[in-house]
Parts: C-alpha cells; sequence; structure tokens
C-alpha cells in the first residue's frame, strides 16, 4: 500500500472521478461548492468526512445567535454510496444556493433501530420530503424507515407536507415492488426486522412511488435539478411578491436592471430604481424579486418604506420585518431599538447570500437603518432600492476596507421611463378589456387615451380599469359616450388616483421649488434652460438647487440640449395645481383663450405673474390699460401682436419679454421696462431702422438680448445703454454683414454667439476689448472670415472653437494673451497651416485638437502647456511630434491616428508622459515605440502602420489595445497584459492601402511580411471585446470564457468555429470573409443577443441560427448564396430582423407574420416585432443602402463642405456613401459603386473647379441621371456650386468647356455626348451656390429630402 503518508489507490482514484465531474460540469453550482464547503471524500473507514462539511455547512447558514438549526424547508434522504458525491450534492448545493434549509440525512452515518433525537425533529419541522430513490436505496433499512416516518408524518399534516420523489436511474415500477430490484432487497429485510415492520415499508414504498417525481435516466441532471429547485421553491410559496394580475413586462427596461445587478458576479451590489410617482419602479422590482430570488439563500422585500416608516417606531418594526425574513424571528424579536436593529443585521446577515428589495425610500435615514453597506452582507447579494428622489442614491455603500474584484461603491442607478407606447397599449387592453386584444371598434380611443396619459403606467391601468368598470353594463351607445367623456375628462388633466400619487412629491417641495415647477409646467417645456434661469435668479428662487431637486424626484429632466423635459400626466398635474389648488388662481395664463379674455377684461389682477399669447393666424392687438392691469407680470410671451400706447411705469416686475415681430412698424411709447433682463425678439421681422431699437435701449438692467434668426438684419443695434448685457445671441443672422463697434462698451458681455452668421466677414477689433468674454460661438463658415489682431486681449476667454472654417488662414500672433483660455479647437481649418509660436504662452491651456486641419508642424513652444491634457493630431500633414512634447507634463490623451504621415522622429519623448493614459497612433508611418512605453500607466494604445516593425514590451496596465501592422511576428504577445479588456488585431495584407506609398513600396513590404510565418496566439483569458481583420490563421478560442463581443472581419479561412467557452458571448460579426464556408458551433451561443453577418459571397447555409434563443438582432446583407434560413421558431426575443442584399433568399419559416412575407432581394429591409402586443406583428421599413451618395473631386473639396456634410449626416444616422474619384484607378465605374449609386435616393455632385477633369467623376453623374430618371420622383440630384458658377456647369463658360474638350479625344463620343447632357440637366436643377448658401442650410435641406424620399419608400406592414 506503500508508505503511511500514501493515500489509498482507492481513494486516488475517487478523488480522480470528483474532479472529472466537476470539470465536466456535473453538478451546476460547482463554484459554490467549492467555496461553501471544503468536501473531503468519504473512505473506507466510514469517518464521513464529507458529510461531516455537508452538514456544517448547513448549519452554519443557519445557526446566527439564537435561531434554532432544527427548523428546516425540506429533508433530504438517499443512499450514501449510490449518489452522495455526485447528483445529491449537487441537489443539495442548488436547493441551498436557492435560499431553501436542507436537512441532509446519509443513512451510512445513522446507527440503532428508531428514528429520534435531531432526526425526528428535522422531519417533524421539514415541510417536503425529497426521498431520492436509486438501485441500492432500499438495501437499506435506515432509508426504509426514513420514508415510512414521511409517509406518517405526511398523513397527519392536514396538506401542509408533502413527498416530492426523485426516481435516479431506476423506473417507478421498482419502487412500487412490480420488479426484482427492490423485491429482493426487501426479502433479505425479513428475518431481522419482522413481517410487520416489513409490510409498513413496503406500503410506504408503493404510496411514495405513486406520487407524481422526476424519474432521472439518462437525462442532463443539470437542467433536471434545476426543474427541482425552481418546483420546491414555488411550492414553498416563499419567494415571489403578488404583481398586478394584468402584468405587462418592459422587457427592456427589465434587461437593463438585470445588467446593472448582475447576479453571476461577485461582490455585493446596490441598485437604484428611480423615477416619477406612477411610472412602475415597484411593478418593476416585484417583477424582478420573482425572477431572482431563486438564486440567493434568502430575500426579503420591504414595501412601502416611506409610509412604514412614518409612525413612531416605524424603522424598527421595519428592522424587525426585514430580519424576519432574512433570519427567523428568534433573531428578529431580540432588537429593542434603532441602534440595535443595523447591528443585528450586520451580524445575522454578514454570511448570508441575500436579495433585498426596499421599496418607496423618500430618506436617506432609512437605506442607513436598514442596508447601508456592502459589508453588512456576503459577497454574491444583492440589494434592490426604489425611490422618486434620486439624491437617496447618491451615497456611498463601499466598505474601505473591501477587497472584492470590481465591488462598485456606490450605488448603481437606473431611472425608470415611461413605457413604449404598443406596451402601454397592450397593459390598457389588460384592464379595459380583460383581454390581450381591444375591440375594433373602440381602437381610435384607446390609442388616443394612451398617448394622452403619456404612456404612465399608473395612469393607463386606472383609467383602464375605471372604464371596464363603468361601462360593464352598458350597451354599445351608452359605451361610447362613457369613453368620448373619458378622453374628454383627461385632457383637463390627470385622474385623481394620479394626481394623489404625482402629489405626494409636489407636497415636499420647498414654496420656490414649487414655483419653478410651475413655471415650466406651464411655459417652458422643452424650452432651453438659459433664459428661465436667469430670471429664477433675479426673482431669488435659486435655481440651481431647484432644478436639481425637481429632476432627483423625477418632476423633470434636463436634456442633453439643455432644454427642460416633462412628462404629459406631470405637466398636466402642475397646470391642474395652477387652475384648481394654488392659492392664487389664474397666476399663471397659458391658454390662449384665457389670456386674450383677461386682457379683454381689463380687470386689475395682482394674482398674474406670467402670461403667454400667440395669433391664431389673426392680427391682434393689446393696449396698455390692457396690461395695466397687470402689475405683477414677470413673464410675458407674445406672438404676431401689436402693441399700443403709453407703457410708462407699466410693468415694472416684468422680468422677461419674448416678442415675435411680424410687423416692422412700431407703435408703442415709453416702451422700457425697469426690471427687464431677457428680451428675446428671435424670429422678428425686424430690419436695421426698426422704430423700437431706441425704445428698448431704455432698458438698463437688460442682461440678454436674443437676435437669433432676425434674417433682415444686416447690422445690430447701437449697444451704448445696454451695459449690464452678459449675453448676445445673434444666431442664424444670415444677411448680418457688420457688429456695431459699441459692443465694445459691453463690459460685462460673457458669451456671444454668431452661429451661423454666414456673411458676417470678420469679426471686429472692438470684441477684443471685452474683459469679461468668456465664451465666442462662431460660425461654421465657407467665407473668408478674419479674426482680430488684438484677440489675445480677451483676457476672460474659457473656450474658443474655430471647427470647420476653412478660409481662415491664420490665428493671430497675439493668442498666447489669452491667458485663461483652456480649451481651442481649430477641426477642419484646412487653411491654418501652422500655429504661433505664442501658443505656449496659454498656460491654462487643457485641450488642443487640430484634427483635420492644414497644420503641417507644431511649434516647439507647445511643451510650456504644463497644463494640457488632451492633444489631437487626427488626419493632419504633421510628419514629427516636437522634440519639446516630453514637457507636457499633465498630458492624459495624445490622438495622432491617420495622420499618415507621423513618422519616429522625438517619439522617445512620448516615454517622459507619466500621466498617459491613451495613445492613438493608428494609421501613421511610426516603424517603432520607444522602449520607454512599457513604463507608462497607459490604459488604451493604438497603434499601426505599413511601417511598423518594433513593439517594445507593453505595458500590464492596459486595458485597451488596438495594433495594424504587415507583420506580427514583431509584436509582443497580448496574453500577458493582465488587465486586458479589449484588443483589436488588424494585419494589412492584399488589400492597397491608398494613403501610403507607391505601390511598388507597398508590394515589396507585403511580400516580405507573408513570406514571414505568423504566430498563433493565445488570447488573455479576461478579454471581454475581440475585434479580428485580415488575421491569419485565427487565434484558438478556447479559454475566452468572459468574451461578450467578437468581430471577425476580411480573415481569409474556410470555416470558423465556435467553441463552447464562447457561451457567454452577445455579439458576433462576421463581415467579407470571402473564403467562409461554414460556421461550426453557432448553436452553443446561446446568449447571442446580436449576429451580423455581412458580404459572404460563400457561405450557403447558417447552421445552428435556429438555437440561438436569446438573439434579438439579426442583420443579413450580401450573403448572396444564402436561399434558406433554418426555421426559427424558437427565436422568441427576435425582435430586430436586417435584410440586405442577399438576392436568393426566400421567405422565412417559423417566426409569426413573415412566413408568408415577399423579401426584396436587392433593397435593404427592416424588420421589427412588436412584442407584447402580437408576436405576428412586425412592422416593415424599406430603405436604400446608403441615403446619399456625395460625389466629388478630393483635392478641391476634401476638407470643406465635404467633411461637414458628412459628419453631420452621420451624427443624424443618414447613411452616406462617399466617393472621392481621387482614389480610382480602373476604367469603368465598379461594382461597389454601382451598387451604392443603385441604392441611394440622394445624389450630391459637388462641383469644384476640377470636378469635370475627372472622367469618373462625369460617369457617376450620368448614371445619377439615368438612376433619377428611372425611378419615379423618389430619387433627387442636389448638386452643389462649391467655387463654380451654375454657368460654368451648363458649359457657358471656358471653365469646364476646356475640360470636356480634351475628353472628345481620349472617350467614345457617344459617352462623352451623355456626360455633357448630364453636365446641362444637373446645373438646371436646384441646388446650392455655397457663396450664397450657409453649410447649415445645404446641410438641413439635404436632411429633409432624405426624409422626404424615406417616406415615399416606406412600407408599412
Amino acid at each position: 500500500m506503500g508508505s503511511d503518508g500514501d493515500l489509498p489507490l482507492i481513494t486516488i482514484l475517487a478523488l480522480a472521478v470528483a474532479r472529472v465531474l466537476e470539470v465536466c460540469n456535473f453538478c451546476p453550482t460547482n463554484s459554490r461548492r467549492s467555496r461553501d464547503s471544503k468536501s473531503s471524500l468519504r473512505t473506507d473507514d466510514g469517518s464521513g468526512e464529507e458529510e461531516a462539511a455537508l452538514r456544517k455547512d448547513s448549519e452554519s447558514t443557519l445557526g446566527t445567535d439564537n435561531i434554532s438549526c432544527e427548523e428546516y424547508d425540506v429533508f433530504l434522504s438517499f443512499r450514501g454510496p449510490d449518489t452522495r458525491n455526485g447528483f445529491t450534492n449537487c441537489l443539495y448545493h442548488g436547493l441551498r444556493d436557492a435560499g431553501i434549509r436542507v436537512f441532509l440525512d446519509d443513512e451510512e452515518l445513522r446507527v440503532g433501530k428508531e428514528i429520534g433525537g435531531e432526526l425526528s425533529k428535522a422531519q417533524d419541522n421539514s415541510q417536503i420530503f425529497i426521498p431520492v430513490f436509486s438501485k441500492g436505496y432500499a438495501n437499506s433499512s435506515w432509508c426504509l424507515r426514513e420514508v415510512a416516518h414521511m409517509v406518517k408524518c405526511t398523513s397527519n399534516s392536514d396538506g401542509k407536507k408533502e413527498i416530492l420523489p426523485i426516481f435516479y436511474n431506476l423506473d417507478p415500477d421498482d419502487v412500487k415492488l412490480k420488479t426484482k430490484l427492490y423485491k429482493g432487497a426487501m426479502t433479505k429485510h425479513t428475518k431481522k426486522f419482522g413481517s410487520d415492520e416489513l409490510k409498513r415499508w413496503e406500503n410506504a414504498l408503493v404510496e411514495v412511488a405513486r406520487i407524481k417525481g422526476w424519474v432521472l435516466k439518462g437525462k442532463g441532471q443539470q437542467e433536471q435539478i434545476e426543474s427541482i429547485v425552481e418546483e420546491v421553491s414555488r411550492k414553498l410559496n416563499t419567494r415571489h411578491r403578488i404583481v398586478t394580475e394584468h402584468l405587462v413586462e418592459d422587457t427592456a427596461q427589465l434587461e437593463a436592471i438585470m445588467k446593472l445587478l448582475d447576479v453571476g458576479s461577485g461582490g455585493v451590489r446596490f441598485v437604484g430604481i428611480h423615477g416619477m410617482g406612477g411610472v412602475g419602479k415597484t411593478t418593476l422590482a416585484k417583477v424582478m424579486f420573482n425572477k431572482l430570488s431563486i438564486h440567493f439563500e434568502r430575500s426579503g422585500f420591504l414595501e412601502d418604506v416611506r409610509a412604514s416608516s412614518q409612525p413612531h417606531g416605524g424603522l424598527l418594526e421595519l428592522q424587525k420585518k426585514l430580519l424576519s425574513n432574512l433570519a427567523g424571528d428568534a433573531v428578529a424579536n431580540q432588537i429593542k431599538d434603532v441602534d440595535g436593529g443595523v447591528r443585528m443585521i450586520k451580524k445575522a446577515l454578514i454570511n448570508k447570500k441575500v436579495l433585498i428589495v426596499l421599496d418607496d425610500l423618500d430618506k436617506k435615514e432609512q437605506l442607513e437603518k436598514l442596508a447601508a453597506k456592502s459589508d453588512w452582507f456576503r459577497s454574491g447579494s444583492r440589494i434592490i432600492i426604489t425611490t422618486r428622489d434620486e439624491s437617496i442614491l447618491m451615497t456611498q455603500v463601499g466598505s474601505s476596507n473591501e477587497k472584492v474584484l470590481y465591488q462598485p461603491k456606490e450605488i448603481l442607478r437606473y431611472e425608470v421611463h415611461e413605457m413604449r407606447f404598443d406596451l402601454a397599449l397592450h397593459l390598457f387592453y389588460k384592464h379595459a378589456f380583460k383581454s390581450d386584444y381591444d375591440f375594433e371598434e373602440y381602437d381610435g380611443l384607446s390609442r388616443e387615451i394612451v398617448r394622452t396619459v403619456g404612456m404612465l403606467p399608473l395612469a393607463v391601468v386606472v383609467i383602464g380599469s375605471n372604464l371596464f368598470d363603468w361601462s360593464k353594463d352598458l350597451g354599445h351607445s351608452d359605451k361610447r359616450e362613457v369613453w368620448d367623456e373619458t378622453l374628454k375628462k383627461l385632457k383637463e388633466g390627470p385622474f385623481e388616483d394620479v394626481r394623489d400619487t404625482l402629489m405626494i412629491s409636489y407636497e415636499r417641495l420647498e414654496d420656490k421649488h414649487q414655483e419653478v415647477f410651475l413655471d415650466i409646467a406651464c411655459f417652458f417645456i422643452n424650452v432651453d434652460k438659459t433664459y428661465p434661469v436667469i430670471m429664477w435668479k433675479d426673482l431669488g428662487f435659486f435655481p440651481s438647487i431647484a432644478m436639481r431637486v425637481l429632476s432627483q424626484r423625477s418632476l423633470i429632466k434636463i436634456r442633453d440640449d439643455n432644454r427642460f423635459w416633462m412628462h404629459d400626466q406631470v405637466r398636466d398635474f402642475g397646470r391642474y395645481i395652477v387652475l384648481r389648488v394654488y392659492p392664487r388662481k389664474f397666476c399663471r395664463v397659458w391658454i390662449r383663450e384665457d389670456a386674450l379674455k383677461l386682457l379683454e377684461g381689463k380687470k386689475r389682477s395682482e394674482d398674474v405673474e406670467a402670461l403667454s399669447l400667440t395669433s391664431d393666424g389673426y392680427n391682434h392687438n393689446i393696449a396698455f390699460k390692457e396690461l395695466a392691469a397687470l402689475p405683477n407680470l414677470r413673464f410675458l410671451q407674445v406672438k404676431d401682436i401689436d402693441l399700443f400706447g403709453n407703457f410708462n411705469n407699466l410693468l415694472s416686475e416684468l422680468r422677461w419679454f419674448s416678442w415675435e415681430i411680424t410687423h416692422k412698424e412700431f407703435y408703442a411709447e415709453s416702451f422700457h421696462f425697469p426690471s427687464l433682463i431677457v428680451l428675446d425678439l428671435s424670429r422678428s421681422n425686424i430690419e436695421d431702422d426698426w422704430d423700437g431699437w431706441s425704445q428698448i435701449q431704455m432698458a438698463k438692467k437688460l442682461k440678454v438680448l436674443d437676435l437669433s434668426d432676425c434674417t433682415k438684419l444686416r447690422r445690430t443695434p447701437n449697444f451704448s445703454n445696454f451695459t449690464s448685457l452678459e449675453t448676445l445671441i445673434l444666431v442664424r443672422c444670415t444677411n448680418l454683414i457688420t457688429i456695431h463697434p459699441s459692443i465694445s462698451e459691453l463690459q460685462l458681455l460673457e458669451t456671444l454667439n454668431i452661429r451661423g452668421c454666414s456673411s458676417l466677414g470678420k469679426l471686429p477689433e472692438e470684441v477684443c476689448s471685452l474683459q469679461s468674454l468668456k465664451q465666442i460661438i462662431m460660425p461654421q463658415n465657407f467665407q473668408p472670415l478674419k479674426l482680430p489682431e488684438r484677440f489675445g486681449n480677451l483676457k476672460s476667454l474659457s473656450s474658443f472653437d474655430l471647427n470647420k472654417n476653412p478660409n481662415i488662414y491664420q490665428l493671430p500672433n497675439s493668442i498666447g494673451g489669452a491667458a485663461t483660455l483652456t480649451r481651442l479647437t481649430l477641426r477642419g481649418c484646412v487653411g491654418i497651416k501652422e500655429l504661433p509660436s505664442s501658443i505656449g504662452d496659454i498656460k491654462m491651456l487643457a485641450e488642443l485638437d487640430v484634427s483635420t486641419s492644414g497644420i503641417v508642424a507644431l511649434p516647439n513652444s507647445i511643451g510650456n502647456l504644463k497644463k494640457l491634457r488632451v492633444l489631437s493630431l487626427c488626419r493632419t500633414k504633421i510628419k514629427e511630434i516636437p522634440r519639446t512634447i516630453g514637457g507636457l507634463e499633465m498630458l492624459e490623451g495624445l490622438y495622432a491616428n491617420k495622420s499618415w504621415d507621423l513618422t519616429d522622429k522625438n517619439m522617445e519623448e512620448i516615454g517622459k508622459l507619466s500621466r498617459l493614459k491613451k495613445l492613438n497612433l493608428a494609421f501613421t508611418s511610426v516603424s517603432r515605440l520607444p522602449p520607454e512605453i512599457s513604463h507608462l500607466h497607459l490604459q488604451n494604445l493604438k497603434v499601426g502602420s505599413i511601417e511598423l516593425q518594433q513593439v517594445p514590451t507593453l505595458p500590464s496596465s492596459l486595458k485597451v489595445l488596438a495594433i495594424q501592422a504587415m507583420d506580427f511576428s514583431l509584436v509582443p504577445h497580448p496574453s500577458s497584459i493582465s488587465n486586458l479588456e479589449h484588443l483589436e488585431l488588424h494585419r494589412f495584407s492584399n488589400l492597397r492601402s491608398r494613403y501610403h506609398s507607391t505601390r511598388q513600396d507597398y508590394d515589396s513590404k507585403l511580400k516580405a511580411a507573408l513570406m514571414r510565418e505568423q504566430p498563433t496566439y493565445q488570447l488573455p483569458s479576461h478579454l471581454l471585446v475581440l475585434k479580428l481583420k485580415s488575421i491569419s490563421p485565427l487565434p484558438h478560442f478556447f479559454n475566452l470564457l468572459n468574451l461578450t463581443v467578437l468581430h471577425v472581419i476580411e480573415c481569409p479561412t474556410s470555416h470558423l468555429s465556435v467553441t463552447p467557452s464562447l457561451i457567454h458571448l452577445r455579439e458576433l460579426n462576421i463581415t467579407r470573409c470571402e473564403s467562409l464556408e461554414e460556421i461550426l458551433g453557432l448553436s452553443l451561443l446561446r446568449s447571442l443577443e446580436r449576429l451580423e453577418l455581412k458580404s459572404l459571397n460563400r457561405l450557403v447555409e447558417i447552421q445552428g441560427l435556429s438555437e440561438l434563443e436569446s438573439l434579438q438582432y439579426l442583420l443579413l446583407s450580401c450573403c448572396d448564396l444564402i436561399g434558406q434560413l433554418p426555421n426559427l421558431s424558437k427565436l422568441g426575443k427576435l425582435k430586430h430582423l436586417e435584410l440586405e442584399a442577399c438576392p436568393n433568399l426566400r421567405p422565412i419559416e417559423g417566426i409569426e407574420g413573415l412566413e408568408s412575407r415577399a423579401l426584396d432581394s436587392r433593397g435593404h429591409t427592416i424588420l421589427e416585432r412588436l412584442l407584447n402586443i402580437s408576436r405576428s406583428t412586425w412592422l416593415s421599413h424599406k430603405l436604400p443602402m446608403f441615403d446619399v451618395f456625395l460625389s466629388y473631386k478630393g483635392p478641391d473639396t476634401h476638407h470643406s463642405i465635404v467633411d461637414y456634410l458628412h459628419s453631420g449626416m452621420w451624427q443624424e444616422q443618414i447613411p452616406v456613401y462617399s466617393d472621392n474619384d481621387d482614389f480610382r484607378s480602373s476604367e469603368g465605374i465598379g461594382e461597389e459603386i454601382l451598387q451604392a449609386l443603385t441604392n441611394s435616393n440622394i445624389y450630391i455632385p459637388v462641383f469644384s473647379r476640377n470636378y469635370i477633369s475627372s472622367h469618373w467623376c462625369l460617369r457617376k453623374l450620368d448614371h445619377m441621371v439615368k438612376c433619377t430618371s428611372e425611378s419615379k420622383g423618389i430619387r433627387r440630384i442636389l448638386p452643389i456650386f462649391y467655387d463654380v458658377e451654375i454657368d460654368d456647369v451648363k458649359l457657358e463658360t471656358d471653365l469646364y468647356k476646356s475640360d470636356l474638350d480634351r475628353h472628345w479625344i481620349n472617350f467614345d463620343h457617344n459617352e462623352v455626348k451623355s456626360w455633357k447632357e448630364a453636365l446641362i440637366e444637373v446645373a438646371a436643377m436646384r441646388g446650392f451656390v455655397l457663396k450664397n448658401n450657409s453649410s447649415e442650410e445645404v446641410l438641413q435641406s439635404v436632411i429633409e429630402e432624405v426624409y422626404r424620399a424615406r417616406k415615399l419608400l416606406d412600407i408599412d406592414s
């Protein structure tokens, strides 16, 4: 047997078998098992070490102070040698991890002949008995005694106890003694125990075998264990909260919350669900609790904490309730006060994995006393909080002594938004009709009611339920009348139940916060917050605090564009307050009829503070006497209204006056208001000689003057009297050519906005004397624009954005004097070739962006910018970084991607940038990185060049790495980077790089690289994102258990194999793999949510697609050989299907609503399923592959209007095909261009001086004309005349004529004739002459045309 220290051979074999079972994932809770108990195998001597460990584990989860370890949910009986080390062990841990208290009994550990003591108490105090009948079970007299006792306990329990048998590798008939298996075993017991006892055991076996249980015979045991655990949990009925009977799940919001909870990860997570009253926070929390509680040892739901904590002693009772749910009554009853409750919660739950929901908190104290810190609970616990007040969630819950990886220190927040319309409509049907569908005659009314209440779940439920109750016994005509009246009443304001819910939030606001809330509800929804804030500040309402409070309590939102948003029901509630509840009724008047009635009555009203009156298409006049009756008016908004009379000493409280003027005549006298601070004349039809200028100049306190869209203004007014002005807005004054010199007197001016002033040729020198000016918002102007020489005198300027001004040629040398400037951006300023050396004097500069500018070199003085954090040099002609760049001691981000000419010179200076976190040198000519880079704390590195030869050891701190190279044998192995999460590998292959050296140079380098064997990587196991382009051979994926995103692009492989390790993959993209014939193992990706397959010309079928049960988004594009998709009936979550240019694809089988739908074989079709209304309801939209085809001559226009249009349209999510003639070499129009032309709706040829010199441009123009003529009005050509006249394109001048004459010599005469006709035809079309149209006007017109074309193309099904 060996020495004393050796294990017996049988033990070694047992350990090996156990290890195999663990590796094969036999037990679904391996990780938990190894954590919860250090199991050791029971050896021949019968010591029962494993069972002792299991028993100790079981007791440790229950034993906290005086908790009785005799209280169990489940009694588990089994025959040790048969199932102990496999099935029973896994079942035990599965039940335990679901929070079920289990008594684990092993007959081998029992002695004696009677059931008594601990075992008797365990059986008596268990609710469910689970005998695991195995082949040897009947050989044990102890097991037979237990079965008989189970039958006795259940028969005397009045249905409170039950038996759930498991038949493990045998049939129920074996247990019913119908076969020899158990019959033979029973015969052996006769002599020892007697016939009476034997008869009792036999009757018990037969009775239990008749109970429906689980037969485990050749089935997947993991799935069976999950089924058993779920059934036991359901029967115990301790896990689920009651949710509304007519539930409609908002899966998108549930999934968003689920991702924050991340139940599979370690650590303790707090997730706060916040939102306005009635939006469905509690319902979402209940659904989450129902779905997740099975995964926790204990779970507790404290409902309505706000109300429950209000009475004296309320918090103490909540603590007791929580402890009772999670630790038992014995522990809960020990606490006497709230502080003692805190101590007990920490003590009792520190070793428990718990799920806690704290519903409707309104004070931080409630959280502090119930679940304050993550170290109160065991790793894996989750705490869900719902509240109306987001500020409660802004607290630290992490403990300073925690060392759990990725342990959030703060509460993760999710804001609940109103339901999607289709879900809200479905919810309405359930309550109004008690059905999933409506009655056809009520469809229109149903939809209008749901829209009227803004999809607020509470309102939908209340109104739907009321309508059902009110009309269930009525005939059709009476019922219809009730519905019509209900809709009318809804339009006047929310129902009482909804108002009561919202009133809770309103009444907790301070008085001044209520004023701000009511102002927004009545006047400022979808309005920029800037002017209201100025008014509220002057009124002493402290708007910053008020807006924060309103936002935290979900009564308002401030959108990304700085505008107020408010839910329709909250808006109506606020207006109801003004009309019905507010002490000073009619304090705010926003309804036109009410406003007219009030003014015409001329009755004095000191209550009215704010009034809005817009025209109904007819002119109305307001006389001074009518406004004299409103002495406390502070906000007045009128449109298309003329004012008459003498306004002297009137409206002394008026702060904000908004007047949209349509007539240039001015009839008022003494039109000045002493308290006016905001004057908004935007969109007015006023000119330079308007008589009102002299009147409004008397507003001495004026802080804001807004003249936006006053398109008839050529000169601004005299500003001499506006000495308090802080903001001057001249946006889109497209004919403005002069700013009055008196602007120099505006010494308090902070903001000057001249965006869209396309005719303004220069910024006046007088601007440079404005010592308070912080911000100048410049026009994006394609006309020459001159900056003043004394620009550096602007001592307060903090930000200067000069983007997309190609005809500015230099910055003033004085710019170094702008000492407070922190941000300078020159993107698209192609006319600026160099920066003045004085740039180094801007000591506060933190961000410098010269991307896509004409800059060819940076001055060495840049090294003096000690506070610079971000330097962007992307897409420039810069060849070397300055030698002083190492002096930028605060630099965190250096971006030079696609600066193709950038070389290695001075690259060693990068090694001195100790704070550098992000470095992007992708698509440059850099051949080496300095060795010092390995010592930096880089988190994001992107580098790539056909020249790349030397990459040193990379920093271990990297999280993102992207490398483009010809030869990856020169690149260090990424597997050693311990923190790497995102990896991109791109090999330059046989695709010619159009930006690099000559073809001969490129091809020779490529040929040499192709001869070298490329490494096969073992990738870092902790990767989350992997993107591969032109990589061969593909790396192995076997260790990528954490990978969620995989992209494989242009990789030369015929087969792509999905390995079992990719089971957590959520996104897979395979594009332009021209040799790919087969995707193997796709069915393994059960978590995959998004699949994109594009330009796979040899792929014939998608095997395994039908098994992707989590798939939500599927895109197939340009897969020519795919004819039939597999039956997709299992894809219940699929809601977005996108098909593009798959000519052989036949109708889709297995998905309701798509089986008979004919598919467009060439176009681009998007199908979206409206789940929760009907599984067969799909919306179909037909789109072009590209909305816009943009054709231009590269050197003429590339960095001007073309870039502006391209980026602007992509921001609007408009697909653009941008074709630069400069990179074409073949004679004909290639297949790619033809397809793009055929599948675009809007064509934009940009006519520049050299456009016609390119036969490529002419061929495309000719094709545009043909496509347009055949499109029946869908397609349009929008020509842009960049630096040429329309007559040039019509061939009425020599500019284009001379180039066309040369083409007659080199090309077929019929083809040239067709080009000539196309030029003349397009020149006659409505287009844009850039010297007459601003870039904004061009972009807006293009966007309008895109949507017009889409509307014609759209097909609603």
